[in-house]
């Protein structure tokens, strides 16, 4: 009897115990991938490189200066061909959230040491790195929940009282302007020379600026968050009107803002 009575009630302190997932959001666990397997990715890398070699590509290309230094998201959407006609025209970093300070090094490289005129700095309109510290993310790796642990500077404002999608928009952006902000106090000597422009950019994936799906919308230079006075900038009198009209401003953010 007092067997049975001490198992109930370890059964009932169990119960009573919280969850230790009860913050944290439930995702389905990874698959393995189905498809190609790893010799034959590996044996066409051989393949590409024996390639080269017999067609005497290596080391014979001379060297380029690339136009801009591209910092962006680790999101397999988002392509060169996206931003440049070449990707020898680029100097491209890549981590979670496009975050300056975890690859400084790098950046530092692109402008410091190539010498790239521009820092254009792009996320997705859909970013999943923010949509992760919108929903929780403990259940992720540690080295990835420590490099999304840094977007706590940038979304300290996060309103969780949005609707979902104005919510995502607002945060992107708002880590847009953060890390351009600390591009500009980096590199403060050569954008105040007009060595370097810092430019911060959105793919609009999900056609939230309703410009199209996958339109890049600048919306800040050099810390210039305004429409109308980005579009009265200098620097891009010469683009054109339609340019002008689509791809640069966040003002349709706010129109819908206002229709919710």
């Amino acid at each position: 009897m007092q067997r049975i009575l001490l198992t109930f009630l370890s059964l009932t302190v169990l119960l009573l115990l919280p969850s230790p997932s009860i913050h944290a959001k439930m995702r389905s666990l990874n698959k393995v991938r189905a498809g190609i397997p790893p010799y034959t990715v590996l044996k066409s890398v051989f393949s590409a490189n024996n390639n080269a070699l017999s067609q005497g590509l290596i080391g014979q290309e001379s060297p380029t200066t690339p136009n801009f230094t591209w910092l962006t998201e680790s999101d397999e959407r988002i392509v060169s061909t996206m931003v440049a006609s070449s990707k020898n025209q680029i100097f491209t970093v890549r981590n979670l959230g496009n975050q300056l300070e975890l690859a400084s090094g790098a950046i530092d490289y692109g402008i410091r040491h190539l010498l790239t005129p521009v820092l254009l700095i792009t996320s997705s309109s859909d970013n999943k790195s923010v949509q992760y510290f919108m929903e929780g993310y403990q259940d992720l790796s540690p080295a990835i929940r420590s490099e999304l642990d840094h977007l706590h500077l940038a979304l300290y404002r996060d309103n969780k009282k949005l609707e979902y999608k104005e919510r995502l928009i607002t945060n992107v952006e708002a880590n847009i302007d953060y890390q351009v902000d600390i591009a500009l106090a980096r590199y403060q000597d050569r954008v105040e020379s007009g060595r370097l422009v810092v430019a911060g950019s959105v793919l609009d994936f999900n056609n939230t600026y309703k410009h199209g799906a996958g339109r890049l919308i600048i919306i800040n230079i050099n810390g210039e968050r305004n429409t109308k006075k980005l579009h009265a900038m200098q620097l891009l009198k010469s683009i054109g009107s339609k340019a002008m009209k689509i791809n640069i401003g966040r003002d349709r953010i706010k129109q819908s803002a206002k229709n919710h």
